[in-house]
């Protein structure tokens, strides 16, 4: 049994960057859609552009927001609205017109964001200047950068260039307060107030890290084996209801996973998207908690969906047919969900590959969707 388990877990490392290895973009309503591999953005992009893969470079101005998630993200072209980015190391070299929300584990920004930054990392570097206000939490920060609004900094250490300055009140939370000294060419020493972390107000965590060591190995293993076992039900109810119709999304998602890939980031996208609109507005505001009930469950039924076909395609690279029974096919759902769990515990792969699933078994599902929404759009 160990061996088969190894295979298949060398096999999804080998196949999960190559998922969404081609390059495939599309364009809807001055929207830019792009994912793959390497993903380079030359052409100037109208509205918002969503990106996701291994390596972005955006070098085209982008007319809306940018959305945005791989392991490595550089901006060398200005956003006129939102960044919005998700990573192992991000790069801001150019200007954002609105707000930026990031978390990696390295951050830069060293062109000017407009509007409010928000930001987590493990280190990060802030030279370029911020119009609004500031949010970071952080176990090294550097600044250099002057904030025109208040800044709430939780850090590890901080340092501070000679461009730096907080126009507004600056508030430092950190383990020890007594190592941390604000120059006050930063800050007036008024405007500034260094806090112990534990008096942070937003700091209210459900378990401490030693108490959840104390519940031990067992109990993580039985909620890992637990997810297990409701996936694979959950595939067993599928395949019992709708079988053709499982069939064909495995079949779908199969034979062409980098395009199943992307359709599941499009869908995935739009649903957020459609969770910003609706609570924009006072009418559509009602149906926000529908909007995301929905989220949620589509995202489950993509991971369910995915952890079924990355069975399946594992069994068959073992050189296996696909069996006939229910209990056989939920099976090889509970197999793709166990070696996607053990995949998930790899840092920054294991998020990548996860999203890769939930999108794969997402996209399969919509597939036939987007080909009716096309034939319309061509028929008009």
């Amino acid at each position: 049994m160990l061996k088969p388990l190894l295979v298949s877990s060398l096999a999804l490392l080998i196949a999960a960057p190559a998922l969404a290895q081609d390059n495939q973009s599309f364009s809807l309503g001055g929207d830019t859609y792009t994912a793959g591999r390497v993903v380079s953005q030359t052409a100037p992009v109208a509205a918002d552009l969503f990106a996701a893969g291994e390596r972005i470079t955006i070098t085209g101005p982008v007319g809306g927001s940018l959305h945005s998630a791989g392991r490595s993200l550089r901006l060398d072209a200005p956003v006129e609205g939102a960044a919005y980015g998700m990573g192992y190391v991000i790069d801001l070299a150019a200007p954002v017109g609105g707000s930026a929300s990031l978390t990696a584990a390295e951050i830069t920004v060293s062109g000017r964001i407009g509007g409010n930054l928000r930001a987590m990392a493990s280190e990060m570097v802030l030279s370029g200047d911020i119009g609004g206000a500031v949010l970071i939490a952080a176990a090294d920060l550097q600044l250099d950068g002057a904030i025109a609004g208040d800044a709430v900094l939780t850090v590890d250490s901080v340092s501070f260039g000679s461009g730096a300055r907080v126009d507004g009140t600056l508030t430092l939370y950190a383990d020890d307060p007594d190592e941390i000294t604000v120059p006050s060419s930063v800050a007036s020493p008024d405007r500034v107030s260094i806090r112990d972390i534990e008096d942070h107000p937003d700091i209210e965590a459900p378990m401490d890290m030693r108490e959840m060591a104390g519940e031990g190995f067992g109990a993580m293993l039985r909620s890992f084996l637990i997810g297990v076992v409701i996936v694979a039900l959950a595939a067993a109810l599928a395949v019992v209801v709708a079988p053709d119709r499982v069939a064909a999304v495995r079949m779908r998602a199969l034979a062409a996973p980098g395009r199943s890939i992307l359709a599941g980031f499009v869908a995935m996208s739009a649903l957020i998207g459609a969770v910003l609109v609706l609570a924009m507005t006072l009418v559509g505001l009602l149906l926000v908690p529908v909007a995301i009930a929905l989220t949620v469950v589509l995202i489950a039924a993509g991971y369910v969906a995915g952890s079924y076909v990355l069975g399946v395609g594992l069994w068959q690279l073992a050189g296996r047919e696909i069996p006939d029974g229910v209990a056989e096919k939920a099976g090889l759902a509970a197999l793709g969900a166990l070696i996607a769990g053990l995949v998930a515990l790899i840092p920054v792969l294991g998020w990548l590959s996860w999203f890769a699933l939930v999108f794969l078994g997402l996209g399969a599902m919509m597939a036939p969707l987007f080909a009716r929404l096309s034939r319309l759009g061509a028929a008009r």
